[in-house]
């Protein structure tokens, strides 16, 4: 039974295999960045996000998008050391 499926689902693996083998680095990195800075520039263009305890004051490290911002920056290191 095992062999007929893999049987079945090989041509298809081949296949998807080529493609994603196909495709330079340089290529889904940029994609990747891209997806990170266009979330780094919807962050920042949402109004400011503070607990509700400290609604009248604006402190950069109160706001939740400075730490959203921290992360995204973290990945892409992450990303270009790994």
């Amino acid at each position: 039974m095992k062999e007929w499926i893999a049987g079945i689902i090989l041509p298809f693996a081949d296949v998807m295999y080529n493609l994603v083998k196909s495709v330079p680095m340089g290529y889904v990195r940029a994609l990747v960045f891209g997806i990170l800075g266009a979330l780094a520039i919807w962050v920042i263009s949402m109004p400011p996000q503070l607990p509700e305890t400290d609604r009248g004051k604006n402190s950069l490290l109160k706001d939740i998008r400075f730490f959203a911002i921290a992360v995204l920056l973290l990945q892409s290191m992450l990303y270009i050391i790994f």
